[in-house]
């Protein structure tokens, strides 16, 4: 497995770095006895330069203790007995960025993240006297949640808090999965590998069995959840570049070279955001956008073109192009009135 290049200073982490930190921070909380790096590196399958940024991270932003073992060696834990956080203070607009993050973690709710952000608002507001804490409501309604199409994870709460330790521990799972379509659920053998975040839902990259291969599973859909006392070594694979190659969430190993040209009308709305970290755009003579990917994502790049509506053009691949066509003509086919029965 290799480590991607450190992001620009001015990158927010991405959903799979926050979930590492998440699963470090919890094991390093739960430890009786300090970790040396190679150690954390081997429980969460990553390389140990990996794990030393994200301790340099947590020691930024958490009370994290170095103690010297040996000449050469360090070991980590958080300590218990530091109260630092007791002389904390917040301003107003850190209060304001906290109330902000429950309102964008809104969909998560149900979630340990969530109940943890809860916890930090609930000891906030109890050091707080009732005026306060009515100016920290008015404060609240600058950022307004805004959540549609999110999946409920209150009834997964445990669940999801098994599946977090178990990628922290690098434990063995057995699983009960209902994929998509499907009435009956299928029991799984799973080595869960990372918890990632994506368009308002949850999803587990797993390898299932004896398989070397990803395997993508949306957490809503797990009905149950066993962790075992078996410890897995690290799949080698590299997850961080399976995620790279996803458009969306899902990854097959068909890729292909796709091409996408956009209206000038639309193409700002394609210009102002990222879609894929190694997609290319250029603009034509005729100010209309060329988006250029490298992709095996075909059911979900496709309904991403259609969502343009007349003003996107799949130019290739061929096959692509054929499916779109065939999804275009049979929706049009529903708007046919002509075709309708009196």
């Amino acid at each position: 497995m290799t480590d991607q290049k450190d992001p620009p200073a001015d990158r927010r982490p991405d959903s799979q770095q926050l979930v590492r930190q998440w699963a470090l921070l919890r094991l390093l909380a739960d430890a009786s006895q300090p970790y040396a790096v190679k150690q954390l590196a081997e429980q969460l399958g990553v390389s140990k330069a990996t794990i030393e940024r994200d301790l340099a991270t947590l020691e930024r932003d958490f009370a994290l203790v170095e103690e010297s073992v040996g000449k050469q060696k360090k070991a980590y834990r958080i300590d218990q007995k530091i109260r630092a956080l007791e002389a904390l203070t917040f301003g107003t607009t850190e209060l304001l960025a906290i109330f902000a993050a429950q309102a964008a973690l809104t969909s998560l709710a149900g979630t340990p993240l969530h109940d943890d952000l809860q916890a930090v608002m609930l000891k906030i507001r109890g050091f707080l006297s009732p005026r306060h804490n009515g100016g920290l409501d008015a404060l609240a309604r600058v950022f307004v949640p805004h959540g549609r199409g999110y999946v409920d994870y209150a009834p997964q709460r445990e669940l999801i808090d098994q599946l977090v330790d178990a990628i922290a521990r690098r434990r063995v799972c057995e699983i009960s999965y209902r994929a998509a379509g499907k009435d009956a659920p299928r029991r799984h053998t799973a080595r869960p590998l990372r918890l990632v975040w994506h368009r308002s839902a949850l999803y587990l990259l797993a390898c299932l069995g004896d398989h070397e291969r990803i395997t993508t599973l949306a957490v809503h859909r797990i009905v149950e959840c066993e962790v075992t006392s078996s410890v897995f070594t690290a799949p080698r694979v590299d997850v961080d570049g399976h995620t790279q190659k996803a458009f969306g969430i899902f990854v097959s190993d068909a890729e292909e070279d796709v091409e996408i040209v956009f209206d000038d009308e639309i193409a700002w709305k394609v210009e102002e955001r990222t879609f894929h970290p190694a997609e290319q755009k250029e603009r034509l003579a005729d100010r209309r956008l060329r988006y250029r990917v490298r992709s095996s994502a075909q059911w979900e790049i496709i309904p991403w073109v259609l969502s343009f509506g007349h003003l996107a053009e799949l130019v290739s691949p061929p096959a692509w192009r054929q499916a779109l066509h065939a999804a275009v003509t049979s929706t049009a086919a529903r708007y046919d009135d002509n075709r309708r029965a009196p």
